[in-house]
């Protein structure tokens, strides 16, 4: 019997987005859900974090950017991890907040026919979400190695002088 029998509706549609939502709509979600709640109520979130994802643990219950990043990267890389160690009360209060967000609106295609299984991660971790930019690539393109002289040199090399 998988895990996620027996789970709460608005659970079951929190995870259909944690799978298939783009991380920066999540991480919206995620913030506008965790604002207005109780700061004890983060704390408890934060701890989950802390234990089901290991890591996190510089933060306070005010940081609520990056407690929305840790849940939402954490979930993709690690399905279910947070998911097991939040306790069931406040799993549901984040979960209606993350689905009723502004940033979930009409993320639900293709829910109806979910089986409620976790999906496999994608081999070459796509990322359809704005901060998916090939960083690397661009920098690697603009860097140039130039001598002392002001002409160009080896990656390592010590200009034209040979140092």
């Amino acid at each position: 019997m998988p895990w996620w029998d027996g789970e709460d509706q608005s659970v079951r549609q929190y995870r259909w987005l944690l799978r298939t939502s783009p991380l920066d709509a999540l991480e919206a979600a995620h913030v506008e859900a965790l604002a207005p709640m109780p700061r004890s109520r983060r704390s408890i979130v934060l701890r989950a974090v802390q234990y089901g994802l290991v890591t996190g643990l510089r933060l306070t219950p005010d940081d609520v950017g990056r407690i929305a990043h840790l849940v939402t990267v954490g979930e993709r890389r690690r399905p279910g991890e947070f998911l097991r160690a939040c306790p069931a009360p406040v799993l549901v209060t984040l979960a209606q907040g993350v689905i009723v967000a502004e940033a979930s609106f009409g993320r639900f295609g293709g829910y109806a026919a979910w089986d409620g299984s976790d999906p496999e991660p994608e081999a070459d971790g796509v990322d359809d979400s704005a901060y998916a930019q090939p960083w690397h690539i661009a920098v690697e393109q603009h860097v140039s190695y130039r001598g002392i002289s002001g002409g160009r040199s080896l990656p390592g090399s010590a200009g034209s002088r040979g140092w």
